[in-house]
């Protein structure tokens, strides 16, 4: 299959995951085709216009040499050096950036050309689109941290295979904001995946606890007012839709399960904000210079300097998704240490299957404290650094940081995955220890946890880290393909 582009519209979340997730190809339709060689005429009317103009990186130098004009007769030599000398990154550290974020920047950065807006030839966006067709370059996850995504797409861009460029082109490879794009829209495929999956894993101990289930109640919809809330109580009623009703407590449960379909209602909340930004950022022109196509007013259209390589909405959206894992951690962490307490949880001691309060998985509780303060100390807010860039002072004066929140979202994901998986593991021990079956559609889930990590029975010698650690693995993998359930993983 292959993803054909012809405007902006097809710069979609669900055509993101096609290409980045799917490894689709792309082909440039001929209405984009058309669309950029119009632009591109248009545009070197207006250079020819008057070559003395300033456009950043065209009639003048770049970074620091933006003050430098460069004469009209070295304007095409100078774009044709910059594509023999190549673009090579310098970032390095932290490991790299899975291939789908890499090949979803490659499909961002066609944005920009789509409808002639990075003033190309479509033969460039052409070379772009094929380097989907063979291995990208490898892209270091830590020192991202600069001014604009040069940096980054020095590493991405490194394996374009193009001609001599021409004028207004080499600013276009480098500049813009599509791996803000990409970051968004892999943490939203990822972090969707992730909440249907804790939604489960939340249920199996509502119903492991014995919780009453009025706090569930759809009838609160109405009360709350809140759609996404609302959308945690939808969740939470079909999973639990065939638990019996009698033999439950005949109190309230512990705030932690009271609480929980507010808190997944802002998980929902943030999520939603996630992918929206994703879907405006891939969609967006973000181009340094951009070119404004011609209007009444400019036969010509309008190349200018702008901010739009940088993406102010992407890291704050990605720290919103950061944010709800680390709450959810925290409500994880209260579940798996009420289910061990007999006092309240009115189950065995420490999930007992001998019932000595040895062999059970009150353990779990000492580990699950460590992730859930990592995921704590990981969520701390993203806040837009100050740079001077050693020779570029002057120009390069503020970093984009959505990198450093993707980086930082990563983390504090797999120490909710662990979290979940505690909790996943608590839950199938309170029901085996009190031989108990958990609602129809919980049963895939119970099954497939107890395929990594069976009940405990208090006599066999287990590595039971082991077995969590893949377990883990296993609820981290089910994020990462954008599947909700450990049965699709």
């Amino acid at each position: 299959m292959t993803v054909v582009l012809q405007s902006r519209d097809d710069f979609t979340l669900a055509n993101y995951r096609r290409v980045a997730r799917g490894g689709e190809g792309v082909e440039i339709g001929p209405r984009a085709i058309q669309a950029m060689a119009d632009a591109r005429s248009s545009f070197m009317a207006l250079l020819d216009s008057d070559r003395g103009a300033f456009i950043y990186g065209t009639t003048s130098g770049s970074g620091e040499q933006a003050m430098q004009a460069i004469a009209p007769d070295e304007q095409r030599r100078r774009a044709a050096d910059w594509a023999r000398r190549g673009h090579h990154g310098t970032s390095f550290g932290g490991g790299y950036l899975p291939e789908s974020a890499v090949r979803g920047i490659v499909f961002a950065r066609l944005t920009n050309y789509i409808e002639g807006n990075a003033k190309a030839r479509p033969l460039v966006a052409e070379r772009i689109a094929e380097m989907l067709e063979r291995p990208l370059a490898k892209v270091p996850l830590a020192g991202q941290v600069g001014p604009g995504e040069i940096v980054p797409l020095a590493h991405v861009m490194s394996t374009l295979v193009v001609e001599d460029l021409e004028e207004g082109e080499p600013m276009a490879v480098v500049n813009g904001s599509p791996c803000s794009a990409a970051l968004a829209a892999e943490t939203a495929i990822e972090a969707r995946a992730r909440l249907e999956l804790a939604e489960q894993v939340f249920a199996l101990s509502i119903e492991a606890f014995k919780a009453p289930l009025e706090p569930y109640d759809l009838a609160l919809k109405a009360l709350w007012r809140d759609p996404y809330e609302g959308k945690a109580l939808d969740a939470l009623a079909v999973l639990l839709a065939d638990a019996p009703r009698v033999g439950r407590r005949a109190f309230q449960a512990p705030v932690s399960y009271r609480i929980l379909p507010r808190v997944l209602g802002q998980a929902h909340r943030a999520v939603a904000t996630l992918e929206e930004v994703a879907e405006i950022a891939l969609a967006s022109v973000t181009d340094n210079p951009v070119y404004v196509l011609p209007d009444a007013e400019h036969p010509h259209g309008r190349a200018f300097s702008t901010g739009g390589y940088h993406n102010a909405s992407a890291y704050p959206a990605i720290d919103g998704v950061s944010a709800t894992w680390a709450d959810l951690s925290g409500l994880a962490e209260r579940h798996t240490m009420k289910l061990h307490d007999e006092s309240v949880s009115l189950l065995p001691h420490h999930l007992s299957a001998t019932g000595t309060g040895w062999g059970g998985t009150a353990f779990l509780t000492f580990v699950q404290t460590g992730f859930g303060e990592e995921a704590r100390h990981e969520a701390a807010r993203t806040f837009l650094p100050p740079s001077e860039s050693g020779g570029f002072k002057g120009q390069n004066d503020v970093a984009s940081p959505t990198f450093f929140a993707y980086a930082k979202q990563s983390r504090v994901a797999w120490s909710f995955d662990a979290c979940l998986a505690s909790l996943a593991v608590a839950s199938s021990q309170a029901l085996s220890v009190t031989d108990r079956k958990p609602p129809a559609a919980l049963q895939g889930l119970l099954e497939a946890v107890r395929e990594q990590v069976p009940p405990v029975d208090g006599v066999s010698v287990r590595e039971l880290g082991l077995e969590m650690s893949a377990l883990t693995d296993a609820f981290g993998r089910v994020a990462s393909k954008g599947v909700s359930s450990l049965s699709e993983e």
